[in-house]
């Protein structure tokens, strides 16, 4: 099983700085950098870090209207972000290019959005390599911008970002897809074995388990699945598929009464 992945915070925190506030959010111990900030001589420092610790608890207007004030674009940056403001998103972004070349988030952040957001994977591509350029050392950098390459083609090139990163699970799952692409079912099930509890990870040794004639552990794969995405309809009715396999039919009679349960209320979800 791979090992917990940090928070994605290092993009957001500042480079510098902080009372150990940074650190206390790096470990996850948020109740400790708001007491460090609360501690602040500045008062502009309090307001930073009062509006980052506002977007690590996902209150966007807070963050918006604690940071506004202060001038600091790329922490304004991931507010808008965050509140789905995305052309203010990217005019922040610019601008903390601008006052801080050398700083990794923004180029980070701007290839997360063209990937997830616009599904533009050049341009994610590209933004993801000039993060790296400033700090090659950040794992999800290599991950996400593996991800972009091998949605392009590039498996070659997907499996060395994989590489440069492969102690995380989002890693772990795209080596599996690409051993899987590749024919390669025995050592693609490796791969996903080590991410296990990835849901993209899940959702391949699933579909591997059950080619390779391994039933039980499909469906444990399936249900470790539906409890990390429990409004994907489709992993409802591929558990369904199995367990009438197996005959089990009161398994399979509640899967696909839960199936249609879920699929009128969120919508039927395609298998990824």
């Amino acid at each position: 099983m791979a090992a917990a992945e940090p928070p994605d915070l290092a993009p957001l925190l500042p480079p510098s700085g902080g009372g150990g506030v940074a650190d206390a959010l790096r470990s996850g111990d948020v109740k400790r950098a708001a007491v460090f900030a609360a501690a602040l001589p500045s008062e502009d420092a309090r307001r930073l870090w009062r509006g980052t610790l506002a977007i690590v608890g996902n209150d966007a207007v807070t963050a918006i209207r604690t940071l506004r004030p202060l001038g600091d674009s790329k922490a304004l940056g991931v507010a808008y972000y965050l509140a789905r403001q995305y052309v203010l998103f990217r005019e922040q972004m610019h601008a903390a290019i601008r006052r801080e070349p050398s700083d990794f988030g923004p180029y980070y952040l701007l290839g997360r959005h063209y990937d997830s957001e616009l599904d533009d994977c050049a341009e994610a591509v590209r933004w993801f390599r000039l993060a790296l350029e400033r700090n090659p050392a950040y794992g999800r950098a290599h991950a996400h911008l593996g991800y972009c390459l091998e949605r392009q083609g590039d498996a070659a090139g997907a499996e060395r970002a994989y590489q440069s990163s492969i102690g995380l699970a989002l890693s772990q799952a795209g080596m599996a897809r690409l051993q899987q692409k590749a024919g390669r079912a025995a050592e693609a099930l490796t791969w996903a074995q080590k991410a296990e509890g990835d849901p993209a990870a899940d959702r391949l040794a699933a579909r591997l388990y059950e080619s390779l004639g391994r039933p039980a552990e499909a469906i444990a794969a399936l249900e470790r699945l539906r409890r990390a995405v429990p409004h994907d309809a489709s992993v409802l009715y591929q558990l369904h598929r199995l367990h009438r396999a197996a005959k089990d039919d009161a398994r399979a009679k509640a899967a696909l009464a839960e199936y249609e349960r879920v699929r009128a209320i969120y919508g039927a979800q395609p298998e990824r």
